[in-house]
C-alpha cells in the first residue's frame, strides 16, 4: 500500500470514528457548527474590532488614541487591534522608530492569537485528566468519561489539530515564545515592510498552493507556490501558531517546547521554516538579542502567567 494510500485510509477511518461518537452522543452539531458555538462558550473575551490604517501617521494617531503606543500589562488584552500595516510604512527613515511600531502593532495580534491556543490547552488538560495516560480516543471511553460539551470539544480539536492520541495532541495544543514571534515577523517581514507583508498581511513567509495568494516575483519555471494572503494580521499570527502545531516540519520543535519555553532553545529546531537553513535560525538568535525581545516577554508575564504560557 503507498504512502498516500494509508495517509487517505487513516483519515477516512478518523472521519468514520467521529461520525460514530457524534451520533452515539446524538450530537446534532456539524463540524463548523461546532467549532463556532462551542469554542464561544469556552471563551468568553469578546473578538477585538480590527482597526484598519491607511497611512503611517494614521497608524501612529491609533497606537496613542488607543494607548497601543506605551503598551503595558493591564489585565486584559486590548478591545482594538491594528488589522495592517499601510502601504507608506516602507517610507519610515528611522529605523528604530519603525521596529517600535511594528512590535506595537502586532503584539495585541499576538497576545491575543497565544491566549486563545492557551485557552485550548487549559480546556484540554481538563479533560484528559480523565483518561489514564496511554489511553486513546475510542467510543466506549468517550461515552463514559466525558459529556456531550466535552466531547464536542475534543472532536473538534482532534479535527483541527490532525490527530486522535491524546498525548500528541497535548504536544500540538501550544504555544510559541512571544520573542521568538516577533523575530520570525521582523525577520520574513522586513520589519514590516516587505511586499508581502503590505499587501497581504504576511509577516512570516508562508506558502500556500491551496488558496488565494501572492506570486514571488522570482518563483522559479514550473512551481506553483505562492505567499499566503490575510485578511489582518490577527489571522496571519493565528495561521503562523497553527502551522507549527500540526505541521510534519516542526515534530522536534513541538516535543522540545514541552521541556523550554526559551525563545533562543527552541530556534535551533526550526532550519526547516527557511531554505537557508542554520543561517536562519543563527539570525533569528541574532535578532531576539540585538533587539532584546526578550523584554517583552517580561514585560507581560503577569498577563501570561495568569494563563499558564509560561510555566
Amino acid at each position: 500500500m503507498t504512502e498516500v494510500a494509508k495517509m487517505n485510509n487513516k483519515y477516512l477511518s478518523w472521519i468514520f470514528f467521529s461520525l460514530i461518537i457524534l451520533c452515539a452522543l446524538s450530537l446534532y452539531s456539524i463540524g463548523k457548527r461546532i467549532q463556532t458555538n462551542f469554542v464561544s462558550q469556552i471563551s468568553r473575551q469578546e473578538e477585538p474590532r480590527l482597526v484598519e490604517v491607511h497611512s503611517t501617521q494614521e497608524l501612529i494617531r491609533i497606537l496613542n488614541t488607543y494607548d497601543l503606543w506605551n503598551l503595558e500589562y493591564k489585565e486584559k488584552l486590548p478591545s482594538k487591534i491594528i488589522k495592517n500595516f499601510p502601504l507608506d510604512f516602507k517610507t519610515i527613515g528611522n529605523e528604530e522608530q519603525k521596529r517600535t511600531i511594528f512590535i506595537h502593532t502586532i503584539l495585541p495580534s499576538a497576545l491575543m492569537a497565544l491566549t486563545e491556543i492557551e485557552k485550548e490547552k487549559n480546556q484540554l488538560k481538563q479533560i484528559l485528566s480523565k483518561f489514564s495516560e496511554n489511553q486513546r480516543l475510542t467510543i466506549s471511553n468517550v461515552e463514559k468519561n466525558l459529556s456531550s460539551k466535552e466531547a464536542k470539544f475534543i472532536i473538534h480539536l482532534t479535527k483541527k489539530y490532525r490527530t486522535s492520541d491524546l498525548q500528541e495532541l497535548l504536544k500540538r495544543v501550544n504555544v510559541v515564545p512571544l520573542s521568538l514571534l516577533l523575530a520570525q515577523a521582523a525577520l520574513e517581514s522586513n520589519w514590516g515592510t516587505s511586499r508581502f507583508a503590505l499587501e497581504g498581511n504576511n509577516l512570516f513567509g508562508i506558502w500556500t498552493y491551496k488558496r488565494e495568494g501572492m506570486i514571488p516575483l522570482n518563483r522559479p519555471p514550473n512551481t506553483y507556490h505562492k505567499v499566503a494572503r490575510y485578511s489582518s494580521i490577527l489571522q496571519a499570527v493565528r495561521d503562523y501558531l497553527y502551522n507549527f502545531n500540526v505541521g510534519w516540519a516542526y515534530d522536534k520543535f513541538r516535543t522540545a517546547r514541552l521541556y523550554t519555553t526559551d525563545a533562543e532553545e527552541l530556534v535551533q529546531y526550526l532550519p526547516r521554516y527557511s531554505q537557508l537553513g542554520l543561517i536562519y535560525t543563527s539570525r533569528l538568535k541574532s535578532i531576539i538579542n540585538t533587539y532584546n525581545l526578550k523584554a517583552y516577554e517580561a514585560r507581560f508575564k503577569p498577563y501570561l502567567a495568569q494563563l499558564n504560557l509560561y510555566n
